[in-house]
């Protein structure tokens, strides 16, 4: 049987019973009390609960417990306390949210979509959907890319809302590209959609060359070239909306430029940015 400590309700210190077992002295306002039985029962009812497992815990202590643990760091363990809350609540919505982010069944890589669509089914506000939202966007692979599909998603009818979860729900575990095309037709005048594009298609342009004759000129091919319309264009709509924007997509042509197989690239693509003003 656990060990029972009785806290004073007066500072909270420990109480030593003394011989008679009926009476308690705090060790640190030395303020004396009647013990009584029941108290006894209560606080081992309480030690107990927080003990032992989930037995006799109500879903708001099972969501703090897997968010505690989340905190720690401990993702596998908190995915099974929101599991447990879910057998308490199955309406919670709190619960399905905790249990999708984690993962939900954990059967595979994206075991977690039918815990979001649980999670916004629950939802019971706009603010609820919007942090669902939210939360299963960071399944996708490009920080960018979720905060403007976060972006559309705030500035969308209930009906696009509705839309726009299933859309991209149905696209968690998908080629990147695909969900950057999927972003770029939600969000065209975003520069985030474009970003993503030019940041996956990059690969295609490394030790890419020129083509062409004195007569003619020479130019990047034509992947290359498309590749490089799709940087001009996430840059442009990137300066338009704000410097920390315009300095994010240059710090990143920066650092391809310090890489020599993108030489050729960087070399017409930093030429069209300074064309551009």
């Amino acid at each position: 049987m656990a060990t029972i400590t009785l806290r004073c309700e007066r500072c909270t210190g420990e109480i030593v019973i003394d011989d008679s077992q009926e009476y308690g002295v705090c060790t640190s306002c030395k303020t004396k009390i009647l013990i009584k039985p029941d108290t006894i029962v209560q606080n081992f009812e309480k030690l107990e609960k927080h003990v032992y497992g989930h037995e006799g815990k109500d879903v708001d202590e099972l969501v703090a417990d897997g968010n505690n643990l989340l905190k720690l760091g401990d993702e596998k363990k908190a995915n099974v306390k929101f599991a447990q809350a879910i057998t308490v609540s199955p309406s919670s919505w709190n619960a399905w949210l905790g249990y999708a982010k984690t993962g939900g069944d954990r059967t595979g890589y994206i075991s977690c979509v039918p815990a979001f669509r649980k999670a916004n089914s629950a939802a019971a506000d706009d603010a609820q959907a919007l942090a669902t939202f939210s939360e299963m966007v960071r399944f996708l692979p490009d920080r960018t890319l979720g905060e403007a599909f976060i972006g559309a998603y705030q500035i969308a009818s209930p009906q696009k809302r509705h839309e726009m979860f299933d859309l991209v729900v149905g696209v968690i575990g998908c080629d990147d590209s695909e969900i950057a095309q999927l972003a770029t037709d939600l969000c065209p005048d975003d520069w985030r959609t474009w970003f993503a594009q030019a940041k996956i298609r990059q690969i295609r342009v490394r030790w890419c060359k020129l083509e062409g004759n004195l007569i003619t000129g020479k130019k990047l091919q034509k992947d290359a070239l498309d590749v490089l319309k799709i940087f001009i264009r996430a840059y442009q709509l990137a300066k338009r909306e704000s410097g920390d924007a315009m300095n994010c997509v240059l710090s990143y042509i920066a650092a391809m430029t310090n890489d020599n197989s993108y030489a050729t690239f960087t070399r017409e693509l930093n030429a069209s940015i300074s064309r551009e003003g």
